[in-house]
């Protein structure tokens, strides 16, 4: 979609507004359920999906809520001056898109509308947020998609802004280690969600797609669904990663960053159960969710780590840097 193609000025200061107030969203509702559990280790924990006692309220917010703000602090900060600004703000906006649409139809369902289950004023305000979400970053998308363009070869100067150039793509062993962990945590994710279904039922599995008592917060995406998004979008940035397409880069870091929540709120949940202190007596099943929820961590903090490094530059595609022809006219002139 955008590979190989830059934003102008104009494009990429409108979409670090856009990730900007984005951010804000998700920080005001992380700031208000905060009141709710009292302290940050508290709203960790409930994040992590161990029950708490809230009889103050629900919570809106949710594990992929600080995630996404990293994103979008990550996104605002580096579109200005980067020449991936198109597919960092572009990966930003589908994930958004991904992660709050299903909001829309769960928070109308009966089973939250009925009377007495919830307070219809805070589910409002959830519902109207997650709208407001999903339509700026759509619009966000379709910002970038009008106003990418070929990236500029040459300037006829022979010199090139940093934003102008080409978006690189990841160097071959980059792009292997980082599509290798990629497939390791969409294999673990999956695995563990295909497990769950068959243990559970179909019937109550449905459940964990669609969001009906299964929600641990007002804008938490469905259980099932978010696993099998962050899936696709990790098989997704792996295909690319083995391709050199420069869209892989921030696809797979926005990916990564998926996985190492929730390979970090899983192994959360071993530690405070103290699993490791008699890890020989497990069960199968549970020692092999364990080491899963330590597979995925390492496989995020691998993945991020070889994307995130210098890309390697394209002496063909770089002009000579401060080189001009005698009597050709300045840059920018």
């Amino acid at each position: 979609m955008v590979d190989g193609h830059i934003l102008g000025r104009g494009a990429r200061w409108f979409g670090s507004f856009a990730c900007a107030l984005l951010a804000l969203l998700s920080l005001v509702w992380i700031g208000r359920d905060l009141t709710v559990t009292g302290s940050l280790p508290d709203l960790w924990w409930s994040w992590t999906g161990l029950p708490a006692d809230r009889p103050d309220g629900v919570l809106v917010s949710s594990l992929y809520d600080p995630v996404l703000v990293v994103v979008y602090a990550v996104a605002a900060a580096t579109a200005i001056r980067s020449s991936a600004a198109a597919g960092i703000l572009g990966c930003a906006a589908v994930v958004t898109v991904a992660l709050r649409v299903p909001g829309l139809w769960a928070l109308n369902e009966d089973w939250l509308r009925a009377p007495g289950g919830l307070d219809s004023e805070l589910r409002n305000q959830a519902l109207l947020s997650a709208g407001a979400a999903a339509t700026l970053a759509t619009v966000l998308l379709i910002s970038v998609a009008a106003a990418r363009r070929p990236a500029d070869a040459d300037t006829g100067y022979g010199l090139l802004s940093p934003e102008e150039r080409p978006p690189p793509a990841p160097g071959d062993a980059a792009a292997f280690v980082a599509s290798f962990f990629l497939w390791v945590a969409a294999v673990g994710i999956g695995g563990w969600t295909v497990y769950d279904a068959v243990d559970t039922g179909w019937s109550a599995y449905w459940h964990q797609l669609t969001g009906e008592g299964t929600l641990g917060s007002l804008l938490q995406p469905p259980p099932a669904y978010g696993k099998w998004f962050t899936v696709g979008l990790c098989l997704t940035a792996a295909v690319g990663a083995l391709l050199r397409a420069p869209l892989s880069r921030p696809m797979g870091m926005t990916a990564s960053a998926l996985v190492l929540g929730l390979g970090g709120a899983d192994t959360a949940r071993q530690l405070r159960a103290k699993v490791f202190e008699d890890f020989g007596a497990l069960p199968t099943d549970r020692a092999l969710s364990v080491i899963t929820a330590l597979v995925l961590l390492l496989a995020g903090f691998a993945a991020l780590w070889a994307l995130a490094g210098r890309a390697p530059e394209d002496p063909m595609a770089q002009p000579l840097t401060g080189w001009r022809e005698s009597g050709s006219a300045p840059p920018n002139w």
